[in-house]
């Protein structure tokens, strides 16, 4: 697992860093709503200076739809 990403997804969802894992989804985490998604998708675009559309944001429903979006814009991201 990415270790920035992991930090960020950690922060944006007040969960400790050993919680995230790529099979987290967003029926996981209880404070993943629709305003906590807007906050990630800021804090991904303000870290990876990306720009997320619409069918992105869609898709990032859980870390692996996350990583895909991440590494479909060009994110170099640790395994």
């Amino acid at each position: 697992m990415d270790k920035r990403l992991a930090l960020i997804l950690s922060e944006v969802f007040r969960l400790k860093e050993k919680e995230i894992n790529i099979a987290l989804t967003k029926a996981d985490v209880g404070s993943w709503d629709s305003l906590k998604q807007m906050d990630l998708v800021l804090t991904l675009e303000r870290e990876y200076n990306i720009l997320l559309t619409i069918p992105d944001i869609l898709r990032m429903v859980s870390v692996a739809g996350i990583v895909d979006v991440l590494r479909e814009k060009g994110v170099a991201l640790e395994d």
